[in-house]
């Protein structure tokens, strides 16, 4: 007789179905603030981030809570939605930095 996955172990399999998320990013590597002419900017739910420089530029949103957002590559002249906003799980956001990209 077999015995259904679920029934030997409902607890593991729950454990799956209400896991919080992992970790914001796969950890760039800050290389210090971003520029003056990239602007962020902030809402309750995103962190957007407008490139005004003359060269393409990769950023991350550093929380107040010490975490990144992954990063993101952004054209001269682009915005674009770089982080979650202050009711996510890191809070407010404290500025942006250049980051690494693998």
């Amino acid at each position: 007789m077999r015995i259904p996955a679920l029934a030997v172990a409902p607890g593991a399999a729950l454990g799956l179905v209400f896991a919080g998320p992992g970790p914001v990013s796969a950890a760039p590597s800050p290389s210090g603030p971003a520029p003056s002419c990239v602007v962020m900017y902030e809402s309750w739910r995103y962190t957007d981030a407008a490139n005004d420089c003359a060269e393409t530029l990769s950023v991350s949103v550093l929380y107040q809570d010490g975490a990144t957002s992954r990063c993101s590559i952004l054209p001269p002249g682009a915005r674009a939605t770089v982080g979650e906003g202050y009711l996510g799980q890191h809070g407010r956001a404290d500025h942006l930095v250049r980051c690494e990209t693998p």
